[in-house]
């Protein structure tokens, strides 16, 4: 064969094999999304998998950026704060603002509404836990007569994450990387006195477990009635990038009642009505 159609046919073949490759500009750039399992906000198994409010927050995202491909990374609050602090490049759909402002995250507008943190106890240790309503979070943690637990890694309000840290080292403040299940366990066993939960988060647990009618909460002195949680990214320009993509989304998803009603979920009837009293502070957040 004549070295001119050598060489053609090369460039034939060259040409049909890229046509089958896919084009490296076509290629999708990847966001993880780092989870937790954190019911009833986000449910990574069981029953009543991919049915919280996070999960549903991350389902809209995920639909309405098909022009990233999206990985799901399941971690513990403290591994996620780790790969946060090591500039890694993930993104959580749920965060409160003071912490991840701490850590220098891009931080979106405020994505769905929830009710205040309470403290939770058996209702067979109401006398223990004293008359005070709402109770102050000082006065609860000096205690030596009575052991409590939170979660390390978890930020639960800006003044009971201030409470929490004044309290370090507390012996009577039980603080271990374990499930909130595991925690919501040693409550109804007895081998705690309170844990600090949301109240939707403790009646979940309670039903799960069939201890519906053994627990009780009390709001926290000095906690607002509610509490906003944002999309967080990485600080850096990627990160930054992200957020306003997401922004961009969510300046016409958060005024639907469809998207609004991701921040009920969950909740009772009664507290279905609280969380959309709150719903309009939420909207008057913009970028």
């Amino acid at each position: 064969m004549p070295r001119f159609f050598r060489r053609y046919a090369l460039l034939a073949w060259i040409g049909i094999v890229a046509s089958w490759m896919p084009s490296f500009a076509d290629a999708k750039e990847t966001v993880t999304w780092a989870v937790l399992h954190f019911p009833p906000f986000q449910i990574l198994e069981g029953p009543h998998q991919g049915s919280g409010s996070f999960d549903g927050e991350l389902q809209v995202l995920m639909e309405k950026m098909p022009e990233f491909d999206h990985r799901i990374v399941s971690m513990s609050f403290a591994r996620r704060k780790e790969e946060f602090m090591s500039g890694s490049n993930i993104c959580t759909p749920g965060m409160f603002k003071a912490p991840a402002q701490a850590m220098k995250l891009a931080v979106s507008v405020p994505m769905l509404t929830h009710l205040d943190n309470r403290v939770v106890y058996r209702k067979d240790h109401e006398s223990l836990i004293g008359t005070a309503n709402p109770v102050d979070l000082d006065d609860l943690f000096a205690r030596r007569d009575l052991i409590g637990a939170v979660m390390p890694g978890r930020s639960y309000a800006p003044n009971i994450d201030q409470a929490i840290e004044r309290h370090r080292g507390n012996p009577n403040l039980f603080s271990r990387a374990l499930e909130t299940s595991q925690l919501f366990h040693m409550l109804l066993d007895g081998d705690l006195h309170y844990l600090l939960l949301f109240s939707h988060e403790a009646a979940y647990l309670a039903r799960d477990l069939g201890a519906d009618d053994r627990i009780a909460n009390r709001p926290i002195a000095g906690t607002p009635p509610y509490i906003f949680t944002h999309v967080a990214c990485t600080g850096n320009a990627w990160g930054q990038a992200l957020i306003e993509r997401i922004n961009a989304v969510m300046a016409t998803e958060r005024r639907e009642a469809g998207y609004r009603a991701l921040s009920e979920r969950w909740y009772p009837a009664e507290d279905q009505q609280r969380v959309r009293r709150f719903y309009p502070e939420m909207l008057q957040i913009l970028p």
